[in-house]
């Protein structure tokens, strides 16, 4: 799924083939990164140019086709062009004419609006060293010099602070925090490992300040943090073309102890429209990353990042090729794997029996895959078909500035479907039985941009949608040509053309005679 994209599941199938072998790249160690450590090998790609997706469900036992489920064979991928140097950037396309807003899937919108406070506390790549840190935070009073406000003083523990995150100083980090506060310095130093872990390359502290409340001697500063991983691009700032990086926000109090104002309480609120909390936020993470892919989550979901990182290594083949059709290359996948309680908290939490999988923007910096383990880890080919889709989400929407909405839904989930299933075709999906049911009902589309579902739309509904999306990239793939369908899919999705130019482009022809061939071309089909 895609903006939290979101994949039902359904009643458990019987035993389905084996994925087929295929070597998946050495795992490396795993455990909690150290100080300094990154998990992150160095980029062998520039920068990509460049949202999250509903989830997949689990087959009916009815609904197996065990001589044609696409990952049976071994996998073709004669069609795809080779491994080469990344594409060279398409020249800025005009604007689609239609309202500004970030892509908003089943579950999860997308906003992650940046606060502007009183004050900035900025720092970017190139840490300060200590002495430099020092001299942020101001001389030392004197006899001649005015001494920091509170609100001054507090602003020059955070920006400290954020320079010492990015220098590897867990003890610079950590001098911001009440030190005699054990359980809350022991949260921010797992959030100090995880984001270094995670490869922070920028942390912003954007900040208003309340006064000083006369009675507890305290100080309530509200900061919105900017942050990027060395591995997306990173838009430091909202403009008319970008939504900046992504954002998270935070309650401070502030509180005098041995002459300095240090954090004394932190708060933040869970909530799905904010993306909230991060995983980074919610305690220690491990890290087992491979070739392509870095596996990420909770010491209790350990046990499965072996399990996790061969398929979605298999899975990153696919989709590092249609990256590359798409203009939108990828330095490496982040894939978060949650228990329980992390799928109910980590991004806002979903609470969505159905939904196994998603694949989340962060604003338009990338994308992160969170997988629901207990709901995948009992069948591989479930497991290879949802990795396969969410990171078809990364490549085909993560990254980008978008100004759609949710009537782009047909078409980013049906090429992800479409990239979910592949190299088999939209006749193997378990959701063919649902869209021949659509297609016989009163309510079936009139058009291949069909309408996506409601909010509480029915599993049944979803799978119908799904499938219906799948046929449809099925078909621009077969009658037109797998590249003329990701030239539609990046003119369309991610650079905002109107559809009918975007149709003459990609295809030669316009929408409505696409529309009407591949209508035609699915009943017959279904």
């Amino acid at each position: 799924m895609h903006d939290a994209e979101e994949v039902p599941a359904a009643p458990s199938p019987p035993a389905a083939p084996p994925i087929p072998s295929q070597r998946a790249a050495p795992p490396g160690p795993w455990s909690s990164p150290p100080a300094g450590f990154s998990p992150v090998p160095p980029p062998s790609w520039p920068a990509p140019p460049g949202p999250a997706i509903p989830g997949q469900r689990t087959p009916l036992a009815s609904e197996f086709f065990p001589s044609t489920h696409p990952l049976t064979q071994p996998p073709n991928v004669g069609d795809l062009p080779p491994h080469g140097p990344a594409p060279l950037p398409y020249p800025a396309p005009p604007a689609r004419r239609r309202g500004r807003g970030l892509l908003i899937g089943a579950a999860l919108a997308l906003t992650a609006a940046l606060a502007v406070g009183a004050g900035v506390v900025y720092v970017n790549q190139a840490p300060l060293s200590l002495n430099e840190r020092a001299a942020a935070a101001g001389p030392e009073p004197t006899a001649a010099r005015t001494p920091l406000t509170p609100a001054e003083a507090a602003v020059a523990a955070l920006k400290a602070q954020a320079a010492a995150l990015l220098a590897g100083d867990e003890k610079g980090w950590l001098a911001a925090v009440d030190p005699g506060q054990a359980k809350l310095r022991a949260r921010y130093r797992s959030m100090f490992r995880s984001l270094r872990g995670l490869g922070v390359s920028h942390f912003v502290y954007e900040t208003a300040v309340d006064p000083v409340d006369p009675k507890r001697g305290t100080i309530g500063v509200t900061a919105e943090v900017a942050y990027c991983f060395s591995t997306d691009k990173c838009p430091q700032e909202k403009y008319n073309v970008s939504d900046g990086p992504p954002t998270i926000s935070q309650l401070l109090t502030f509180k005098k102890v041995g002459g300095k104002y240090v954090i004394a309480k932190v708060a933040a609120k869970k909530s799905r429209s904010r993306q909230q909390p991060t995983p980074w936020e919610s305690g220690y993470l491990d890290f087992l990353a491979g070739k392509r892919v870095t596996v990420i989550g909770n010491r209790t979901e350990r046990k499965y990042f072996k399990q996790v990182l061969a398929a979605a290594e298999k899975a990153a083949v696919y989709n590092d090729r249609f990256a590359g059709l798409v203009g939108n290359p990828q330095r490496r996948y982040r894939v978060y794997v949650a228990g329980p309680k992390q799928w109910k908290t980590w991004y806002g939490g979903i609470t969505d029996k159905w939904v196994i999988g998603y694949a989340i923007p962060l604003s338009d910096s990338g994308s992160d895959v969170v997988l629901n383990i207990s709901a995948v880890r009992t069948d591989s080919d479930v497991l290879a078909t949802t990795l396969q889709h969410e990171l078809g989400h990364v490549v085909t929407l993560g990254g980008a500035y978008r100004t759609g909405g949710s009537d782009d839904m047909w078409l980013e989930e049906g090429v992800a479907e479409y990239i979910g299933w592949y190299p088999g075709s939209a006749t193997d999906s378990w959701r063919r039985s649902a869209v021949r049911s659509l297609l016989a009902g009163s309510k079936r589309p009139k058009s291949i941009a069909a309408k996506a579902p409601g909010e509480n739309a029915s599993p049944d509904a979803s799978d119908a949608f799904y499938g219906f999306g799948h046929f449809t990239a099925d078909c621009l793939a077969r009658k037109y040509g797998q590249g003329a369908l990701f030239t539609f899919v990046r003119l369309y999705l991610r650079e905002n053309r109107d559809l009918d130019p975007a149709s003459r482009e990609a295809f030669g022809k316009p929408f409505t005679t696409v529309d009407k061939t591949c209508m035609a071309w699915i009943r017959d089909r279904v």
